[in-house]
């Protein structure tokens, strides 16, 4: 396969970088129907097959009228599925293990090492994106445009350009889109979502949440570039983004802790600020401030370890309604 160059690659994407909440349609009973393949089976390609796309793709294989057609990812052992070909610093991340990779497939699964290969495939049906989160956009813009139905994990994007171009694209090209927002099927949240707006505790005017995660006092740490790991393109892994040599404490997983790929509110603070906004009934915020830096933690991270977010939804004058978000990344900070 040739290999395309950083510059080729931003000149053929067609969508600048990043955040705003789709207003996506969830996959109802009739909707899946209508998107079922010629074997009464949906034909998923997977973009993305590390941690937490394992887990989404062993989730999907447990539905019989599913059926993978293809992966596709940037790290070799991931895409073959050899779990002994793995870097042994990625083994060793604490919290986030690495999956057994040894998934039973009955069929024959195509491979892919870019997914705009896997999109020409006219037989899939639909695509699970599961990776960084600085590819989302252009992998479900990419994937609408080629008439692809779209699951796409949190957060959506990293900014509103980005996010409004998602649902352009979902809207023009006519695809179903859900966003990885777990607690979005939680029946709990559901029933609450329905007996909240209609005054079940009364009226709701604040709505707070907090995320705690005890990294002190060297967080990600701190280290030298250094040659990426046996099988990772790391050039295609940076995707649209500046070229910068590999670092460990960047990927496989700590990307959240670099703002040209995340961020902590992207990671933790997108799933509770969610739930609030749907359970208080509203849409969308008509102004954020956001307050915060690095106090705690002695690591690389360019994001802050601690921040203090407030949402305030239009209509509303300040008193009446704030939801706020406190993501709080050590345990001695007191909120």
């Amino acid at each position: 396969m040739k290999k395309t160059s950083r510059r080729e690659f931003i000149a053929t994407t067609g969508v600048a970088a990043a955040g705003l909440a789709m207003n996506t349609s969830s996959l109802t009973a009739g909707s899946y129907k209508r998107i079922l393949g010629a074997n009464n089976k949906v034909r998923l390609g997977f973009i993305g097959v590390g941690n937490h796309g394992s887990l989404l793709l062993r989730t999907f294989m447990q539905h019989s009228d599913c059926e993978v057609a293809a992966l596709c990812d940037v790290y070799e052992p991931y895409l073959n599925r050899v779990r002994s070909g793995v870097d042994k610093r990625f083994l060793n991340i604490q919290g986030r293990p690495i999956p057994l990779l040894d998934e039973v497939f009955t069929n024959k699964v195509d491979l892919y090492r870019d997914y705009r290969k896997l999109l020409e495939d006219k037989t899939i049906d639909a695509v699970v994106i599961a990776t960084p989160d600085h590819w989302h956009a252009l992998q479900c813009i990419d994937a609408c445009t080629a008439g692809k139905d779209v699951y796409v994990e949190k957060p959506l994007s990293m900014t509103v350009r980005e996010g409004k171009a998602m649902v352009d694209a979902r809207n023009k090209n006519g695809r179903k889109v859900q966003v990885g927002l777990n607690r979005r099927g939680t029946a709990v949240y559901q029933r609450l979502a329905k007996e909240i707006p209609q005054g079940k505790i009364g009226k709701v005017i604040v709505g707070r949440a907090a995320r705690r995660s005890n990294m002190y006092p060297n967080g990600i740490g701190k280290m030298k570039p250094e040659p990426p790991p046996a099988g990772l393109d790391w050039d295609m892994w940076l995707g649209p983004r500046a070229y910068r040599p590999y670092q460990y404490n960047i990927a496989p997983y700590n990307f959240r802790w670099w703002s040209d790929y995340s961020s902590q509110m992207g990671n933790w603070g997108v799933h509770y600020m969610d739930v609030i906004r749907w359970l208080m009934g509203e849409e969308y915020p008509e102004y954020i401030t956001a307050h915060g830096d690095k106090y705690v933690l002695d690591h690389d991270a360019d994001i802050p370890d601690t921040m203090h977010v407030t949402f305030r939804p239009p209509d509303l004058v300040l008193g009446d309604q704030i939801i706020t978000s406190f993501m709080s990344q050590t345990e001695n900070v007191v909120n």
